[in-house]
């Protein structure tokens, strides 16, 4: 966001301004007062804390003005809601500064695989780029993604999350994107959607926010509401098997990550992804459709995937002690992702000749199937050949009740934790997939400070 002086914001806003004659400048904008690094604006927001609280803070670190709902002992920009005035404030900013191209990313599985992917690709292409930082992908995230961007930004990669129908077309509302991208449809989120049409159709809001000389990238074989029901697009884009406009052959895995040919519109180049899963294969897919459609080359393309670094949780192969190999995809888990996960594993631990240990946590908000999700899940572990199945938390014990194998179950991930290590041996193959409410990262972060290479 570009500097603008307080009663530049209050008029965009329609805020009242109290103790400052607006002459103040400000640019960006902070929720937490602990990420105040100088000249933002702090929006006090209510949630299980009252924001208003931390703005002296906030003032004390370099804020310029606070936005609340009452006035504040700080220089604050009065509005009735100060989650709308964040929103607002986005909105105003990118029809301000409307140089920005904007890609929204959207979809069930694979959102920040894809983000990370093309955010790299574009930067490998010299272009100036602002991304979603970690998955702030929501009426909140979004908003301070676009008000914290660079001034001098030419692409903004903003990712898009959805747990309610309406709320892809809220943020395409306040970003307004040119160029979609659509990662996957499968089960997430059914206890608020109800259904996977329901949900299909929430996720192609991208795809009908698109102007009609945008571009939009998708996978074969979804369903036609998730592309916005027929429309036209002034490009389209698709990606999966042989016959979409993108596909990938040859893939292999190898110590160093991914290794494949990926084939556009008559052109091939080849990739090597230091990033590990096979499964990973359709997101980078998905970036580089994105990039196709921001005009980037698809040798740079497959440039830009050799210097890929993935947000942490998802998918970190690591090796620890005693020559156990650990694969750490502990930040959320859907019923499509456990079972690419598993059969990635199964395949891992079987070329290797090592034992499969898959400690696996529930996955939530999946609606009246859940217990059948989980069960599903349990009947592939055992068809993949997992050795031993580690069960955390309450959900997760649907998984053994479909597992015929040596299987264990624990309350929460601190007391697996606690026990996992003594269960392991050497040479183990130990995947780890859950939903992000069961704190599998704490398991994961015992076992690398427990069974350290030192």
């Amino acid at each position: 966001m570009r500097e603008a002086t307080l009663s530049e914001i209050s008029r965009a806003i329609g805020a009242r301004l109290h103790g400052t004659d607006g002459g103040e400048r400000a640019h960006g904008a902070a929720v937490d007062s602990r990420a105040v690094r100088g000249g933002e604006l702090f929006f006090a927001l209510r949630g299980r804390l009252d924001g208003a609280d931390f703005a002296p803070d906030a003032r004390a670190r370099g804020a310029v003005a606070a936005v609340a709902d009452r006035p504040l002992e700080v220089p604050t920009l009065v509005v009735e809601d100060p989650l709308r005035a964040l929103q607002e404030l986005a909105r105003w900013s990118l029809r301000r500064e409307a140089s920005a191209t904007v890609v929204g990313i959207t979809g069930t599985v694979g959102k920040t695989t894809t983000k990370d992917a093309l955010a790299t690709i574009l930067r490998s292409a010299g272009r100036k780029i602002t991304a979603t930082q970690g998955n702030l992908n929501n009426e909140i995230g979004l908003p301070l993604t676009v008000l914290n961007a660079a001034p001098d930004t030419e692409v903004m990669v903003l990712e898009m999350g959805a747990t309610h129908p309406g709320d892809i077309a809220f943020l395409c509302g306040i970003a307004r994107p040119h160029v979609g991208v659509l990662t996957a449809i499968s089960p997430v989120h059914l206890d608020s959607f109800g259904s996977l049409q329901k949900l299909a159709e929430t996720k192609g809001e991208l795809a009908r926010s698109l102007p009609e000389d945008g571009a939009f990238v998708s996978p074969v074989g979804v369903p036609e509401a998730a592309v916005g029901g027929g429309r036209a697009f002034g490009r389209h884009i698709t990606f999966g098997d042989e016959g979409a406009s993108l596909w990938a052959s040859g893939v292999e895995e190898t110590e160093e990550g991914l290794r494949f040919t990926v084939h556009a519109f008559g052109e091939s180049a080849a990739v090597r992804a230091p990033v590990h899963g096979t499964h990973l294969v359709r997101p980078l897919l998905a970036a580089t459709g994105g990039a196709l459609a921001l005009g980037v080359a698809l040798e740079e393309c497959a440039r830009g995937l050799s210097r890929l670094r993935r947000t942490g949780l998802r998918g970190d192969l690591l090796r620890l002690r005693d020559d156990i190999l650990l694969y750490d995809d502990s930040y959320n888990a859907s019923p499509a992702a456990m079972a690419a996960v598993l059969r990635y594993g199964a395949r891992q631990a079987s070329s290797s000749g090592r034992r499969l240990v898959a400690v696996l946590g529930g996955m939530f908000e999946l609606g009246p199937g859940a217990r059948e999700y989980h069960r599903e899940a349990g009947r592939l572990a055992a068809e993949v050949g997992v050795d031993l199945l580690v069960c955390v938390g309450e959900e997760a014990g649907w998984y053994a009740e479909a597992f015929d194998g040596e299987k264990v179950l624990y309350r929460d991930a601190g007391e697996a934790a606690r026990e996992l290590p003594h269960l392991l041996r050497p040479g183990d193959y130990v995947l780890v997939k859950g939903s992000r409410g069961v704190r599998l990262d704490t398991l994961t972060g015992r076992l690398k400070e427990s069974l350290a290479v030192v």
